[in-house]
């Protein structure tokens, strides 16, 4: 199944606002926070932030780490929704339940699908 993940993070940009306490490190750099389970962690934690650097048509975005990595974003008609704009792998997602899962390399990202999605 086809995941429209440009469409996902745009309404979920626009639906939340920022939680600077989950993410102290990042949390100036504006964005939302999401959960991210880094370097192959099983683990997800609310210390990651989505936010939308370029909007329109031909949107980026970055997914900042507590660490200062990031992962840059492009929107696109792939499986996942997003090119990669950093020069890493390819990326990969699917649905669980309620939440939206983006995989990059040993990087994973998710974040509960906006309401009426």
């Amino acid at each position: 199944m086809r995941l429209v993940l440009p469409t996902l993070a745009i309404g979920l940009l626009a639906a939340c606002s920022p939680e600077p306490e989950a993410a102290p490190g990042i949390a100036e750099q504006g964005g939302i926070v999401i959960e991210c389970a880094l370097n192959g962690s099983d683990e997800f934690v609310r210390q990651c932030r989505l936010s939308e650097e370029i909007p329109g048509a031909n949107a980026e975005f970055v997914v900042r780490h507590p660490d200062g990595g990031f992962r840059r974003l492009a929107l696109s008609e792939s499986p996942a929704g997003f090119d990669v704009g950093d020069g890493a792998g390819e990326a990969s997602s699917e649905r669980q339940g309620d939440w939206v899962v983006l995989t990059i390399e040993n990087d994973r990202y998710r974040w509960k699908e906006p309401v009426g999605e």
